[in-house]
């Protein structure tokens, strides 16, 4: 028992960020996938309790998926991830470190403007060697690091 606790632990750990990451990968697909079929602009911007169709300040809170039908003037919700207390912690910036505040997806290409592509960071407790990332591009497409601790470049992560 003294050599399995501590193995689950790290393995349970694991498994919020792989859980977390997949998540949101799969909402960004989704509202590229929605964008394109629907033809509108479909934002994923952190979530916020007070307001679910504006966007939040902090993308650890979750994730919302709002839609702008053409001919609105308001956006709807199509889908809220929140986050519990104790989640992992989600980072989004440009490549260039400059941070993002929402992504909004375009029904024609360019799918994502440049300045709304880059890396999502998700990190816990642990600190950076445990954390993962992926990477948004302009297409619309992602692609991920297939090791923990390092970006898709093989950069070493940082988390606040």
């Amino acid at each position: 028992m003294t050599v399995a606790l501590p193995a689950w632990q790290v393995f349970v750990q694991d498994e919020r960020l792989n859980s977390t990451r997949d998540q949101l990968i799969n909402a960004l697909n989704q509202a590229r996938s929605l964008s394109i079929s629907n033809d509108d602009v479909v934002t994923v911007c952190p979530y916020n309790a007070a307001s679910p169709t504006t966007c939040g300040g902090s993308w650890s809170a979750g994730w919302a998926i709002l839609e702008l039908p053409q001919g609105s003037a308001s956006m709807v919700l199509t889908q809220a991830r929140p986050l519990s207390a104790g989640a992992p912690t989600i980072n989004v910036a440009t490549t260039g470190g400059a941070a993002i505040a929402s992504v909004s997806f375009n029904p024609r290409p360019p799918y994502v403007a440049a300045a709304q592509s880059g890396d999502f960071r998700i990190c816990d407790s642990r600190g950076a060697s445990y954390a993962l990332s992926f990477n948004l591009l302009s297409t619309g497409y992602i692609q991920q690091s297939s090791r923990a601790g390092y970006t898709l470049a093989g950069a070493a992560l940082a988390c606040p």
